[in-house]
């Protein structure tokens, strides 16, 4: 029987709550399965981010072989060798690989003769499994191409050295020299580049450099030049031809130089200013004999050896090459400096000027960067060719070129007869040696050191306006090769050789301005 009086509830009530919250401290001192919440957690995480990535990797695989689909239409619908309808060819590679639907648009077509150009965009939507979940239904993978074969729009400076060690034999070559070697060489690339085909399309400027670069006398009289100048303001004489008296003849320069100075600053960039006044180098031949006459000068002297710019005339580029012959010490950043000018469409109203331009080419070229207008690109190349590096240059203190008198001097001797015979010093002259004598006439006008930096400083303006610049280092020493190589586009853009195969690396560097190309 139960007896009531024997059972304490406030007793019971008592030890239930003790044993709950013996419970309740046991539970949570126990540390068992703590990390499951966290780990849940995690994986949750885990799962986004890895189904993300997959998402990712599907899009860049469709990408990829949308992009290559897109490559390899438009390569071959440019193909010159083929007859079907280039857009046709483009539509029909979409199609068998199951992207029909991704072109946008049509096909850029430009068709001519000796090249073609086939540009084409397309997109394709792709839905995804795991960006869902944050909000990203679908993805966009975009592809463009453009291919051209042929020639496209192309302009070309192709800058040689025509300095003193051009005159050095080459081993193994029955005897040449290497300016003969590169006659033959240079020649030949002309001719590779301005074939019948190829007409109103391909340019090339001619630089050549030694101390420094005939512009010629039409770009001399186009630019605003200042002295010493020293012109003869002509009057009347008797015709030498026809013996009739009293024939009105023209202005002369006394200074027969036809080279300009350029400030430091204009080594770090490819425009031209057409405007500003440039100071005329002085005629002065520093290194050839006692008896000779200047044929050694500063500034190359030689109708011949003048700046041929935007030509497409093989017969006169070659003619002027073949004539080339090794002057003095090198200048190669004079050459960079003019051969990118003439890239420039900074120079274009300059040379529109200029009577002997193409007239397929006055007042067009050079091209804006980039395109012309068409899907066919404007490409631009700059070809530097070397034998060996920069050196300082020496020029003549202004004191002793700055009347009509020493100006008529220095252009009948060179500096050893002037100094010797002709200088009103000359008998106390005698008395000194020659290095005293240059130190006390001449000056040093800049440093190697200073050249090659003005010409990287242009290289890579050149190379940041997309101008492809290859570069060949002909039997140069070390250092030139280092800084052929350095003003190169890339390593692929690079030469180097004895001189032996010369003719081969110009013939391959023709190809690859003319081979079919992807263009984006």
């Amino acid at each position: 029987m139960f007896n009531s009086a024997k059972f304490d509830h406030e007793s019971v009530r008592t030890r239930y709550r003790k044993a709950r919250a013996r419970v309740l401290r046991q539970f949570c001192r126990d540390e068992e399965g703590g990390i499951l919440i966290m780990a849940l957690l995690l994986l949750i995480i885990m799962l986004v981010m890895g189904g993300m990535a997959v998402d990712f990797m599907r899009f860049e695989s469709r990408r990829a072989l949308l992009q290559s689909v897109s490559d390899r239409a438009v390569l071959a619908a440019a193909e010159l060798d083929q007859t079907l309808d280039p857009a046709d060819v483009v539509e029909d590679y979409f199609q068998k690989a199951g992207f029909g639907s991704a072109i946008i648009g049509s096909p850029i077509i430009d068709d001519r003769s000796g090249s073609r150009s086939v540009e084409v965009r397309s997109e394709i939507e792709l839905n995804t499994f795991y960006l869902r979940l944050i909000g990203i239904d679908t993805l966009d993978a975009p592809a463009a191409s453009a291919a051209i074969e042929g020639t496209g729009n192309i302009e070309v400076s192709l800058v040689l050295d025509i300095s003193g060690s051009m005159d050095s034999t080459v081993r193994n070559s029955g005897g040449k020299r290497r300016y003969q070697l590169l006659q033959t060489a240079a020649s030949n690339f002309v001719d590779e580049l301005l074939k019948p085909e190829y007409e109103n399309q391909v340019s090339i400027s001619l630089v050549n450099y030694s101390a420094n670069v005939n512009i010629g006398d039409e770009l001399f009289n186009a630019l605003n030049i200042r002295g010493p100048n020293y012109v003869d303001i002509g009057g009347f004489e008797t015709d030498p031809n026809t013996g009739a008296p009293n024939v009105e003849v023209p202005e002369r320069y006394l200074n027969p130089s036809r080279c300009i100075d350029f400030n430091d600053s204009e080594f770090s960039k490819t425009t031209f200013d057409t405007a500003r006044v440039y100071q005329q180098v002085e005629h002065f031949d520093f290194y050839s004999g006692y008896k000779g006459t200047p044929h050694l000068t500063s500034c190359p002297q030689y109708d011949y050896e003048a700046i041929i710019p935007l030509t497409q005339d093989a017969n006169r580029l070659k003619n002027a090459i073949s004539q080339l012959r090794p002057r003095t010490y090198t200048a190669i950043h004079m050459g960079v400096k003019w051969g990118v000018s003439l890239l420039d469409p900074s120079m274009r109203d300059l040379l529109a000027t200029v009577p002997t331009i193409d007239p397929a080419f006055r007042g067009q070229r050079p091209f804006d960067y980039g395109t012309a207008g068409s899907a066919i690109s404007t490409v631009k190349y700059l070809v530097l060719m070397t034998d060996g590096e920069n050196v300082a240059n020496r020029r003549l203190h202004e004191q002793y070129y700055d009347s009509t008198t020493e100006v008529k001097e220095f252009r009948d001797h060179n500096f050893y007869r002037w100094v010797y015979e002709v200088s009103p010093d000359r008998q106390r002259n005698n008395r000194y040696n020659y290095n005293t004598l240059v130190n006390h006439y001449t000056r040093q006008e800049y440093s190697a050191n200073q050249a090659d930096n003005w010409m990287q400083s242009m290289c890579t303006a050149a190379k940041n306006r997309n101008i492809t610049v290859f570069t060949i280092a002909m039997g140069a020493p070390e250092h030139g090769e280092d800084e052929m190589r350095a003003c190169a586009t890339s390593g692929a853009h690079y030469f180097e050789d004895e001189g032996g195969a010369l003719d081969d690396i110009f013939a391959n560097i023709a190809q690859q301005i003319t081979d079919l190309r992807l263009s984006l």
